[in-house]
């Protein structure tokens, strides 16, 4: 069954490409908007860019759409937190403790 899912992004602004390419990877549809600077301002590792915020709008099977982002997540859990809105956020997606 194919859904329209709303996905938040919080990490360096080049990894949103990545979950795109994820989610495309399974076949799911993607539309991004990004909202601008993290409100902590800090910077991710050197020369990967200002931490961003950002939604995509994500169309395709539940399936494909936990999947693509489990793949982003394994790869890339310290560069962003991705959250499937309606779901439990994982605690901490691999980054370490505040």
């Amino acid at each position: 069954m194919t859904e329209t899912r709303r996905i938040s992004f919080e990490g360096s602004g080049p990894f949103v490409q990545m979950l795109v390419t994820a989610l495309e990877g399974e076949g799911v549809t993607v539309a991004v908007r990004r909202e601008g600077r993290h409100p902590e301002e800090h910077r991710g590792p050197r020369d990967m860019g200002d931490a961003v915020r950002a939604t995509l709008l994500v169309t395709g099977s539940n399936e494909a759409i936990k999947t693509g982002v489990s793949t982003f997540r394994e790869r890339f859990a310290s560069r962003a937190v991705v959250t499937i809105d309606g779901e439990a956020t994982p605690l901490d997606h691999g980054r370490p403790p505040a």
